[in-house]
């Protein structure tokens, strides 16, 4: 599960104060800001594939998600980034525009 407290990063308060950069570098020593930061880019990246996958087959959050067996609803949370998604339900999902999840490991 994505932590919504370490994902979150108050731009608006360091306004003036310090550079994004520096208050980027300051924020990412955290381990937790760090696994959040981990979470939250591996389902962008998941979500952001669907989507185009979703565009380039003309498929609506309706048909993959009763193609995936899952509710529209719970399809809409995902992609919003509302909702985190167990492997299961991922994997659904990619079976419902026809395509195979794969997971892997990279270098950080």
């Amino acid at each position: 599960m994505i932590d919504k407290k370490a994902a979150k990063i108050p731009v608006a308060k360091m306004a003036g104060k310090k550079k994004i950069d520096v208050f980027w570098k300051e924020t990412m020593k955290s381990k937790e800001a760090q696994e959040g930061y981990a979470q939250a880019e591996a389902l962008f990246e998941f979500v952001e594939q669907l989507q185009k996958t979703m565009k380039r087959k003309h498929l609506s959050y309706y048909a993959v998600a009763k193609r995936a067996g899952i509710k529209h609803q719970v399809l809409a949370r995902i992609l919003n980034g509302a909702e985190n998604a167990e492997v299961s339900t991922l994997s659904k999902i990619a079976s419902g525009v026809g395509e195979k999840l794969h997971l892997g490991l990279a270098k950080r």
